[in-house]
């Protein structure tokens, strides 16, 4: 029984699960998707395997900050808050995005970048604004009155 909790086992039950996801794939389309990777610069191989770069991990961070946040809003909330943004054409990711999440949130488009939707806007996305730098390019108004 004292066997079962030591290292030893934790890391060959890792290794046999790893090897397990490793069989879903056949091995050219593994070879073919890490010399993809590698064209663009995000893993590099050497004798001891593939490593991401640093490139490949500001890549997967940026990627990161773009999925999305799950609605904390029900279906019928009260329209009280009125979003405006102004994010450049060349942000056009960014751009995509906020429009998605704000839509996920519940938010209608009164005009091409002012939309209206429940509120307040839940902390996360705040956050998530500040580290994908956007949060200047965007305004949001308290209505007083509600409107459903």
């Amino acid at each position: 029984m004292a066997t079962l909790g030591s290292a030893r086992n934790v890391r060959r039950f890792r290794s046999i699960i790893y090897e397990r996801k490793l069989k879903r794939y056949k091995k050219e389309s593994v070879r073919v998707a890490l010399s993809r990777l590698h064209l663009k610069g995000y893993v590099d191989n050497s004798t001891a395997g593939w490593s991401i770069t640093k490139k490949g991990e500001k890549y997967v961070k940026h990627a990161r900050l773009l999925n999305y946040i799950s609605s904390p809003f029900e279906t019928n909330s009260p329209t009280n808050m009125i979003l405006s943004f102004d994010i450049p054409e060349q942000n056009r990711i960014m751009r995509n995005w906020l429009r998605n999440q704000i839509k996920i949130f519940g938010y209608k488009m009164l005009q091409q970048s002012l939309w209206i939707g429940p509120g307040p806007l839940p902390s996360s996305f705040s956050k998530r604004l500040e580290e994908l730098n956007i949060r200047k390019n965007i305004k949001t108004f308290k209505i007083t009155k509600g409107n459903n």
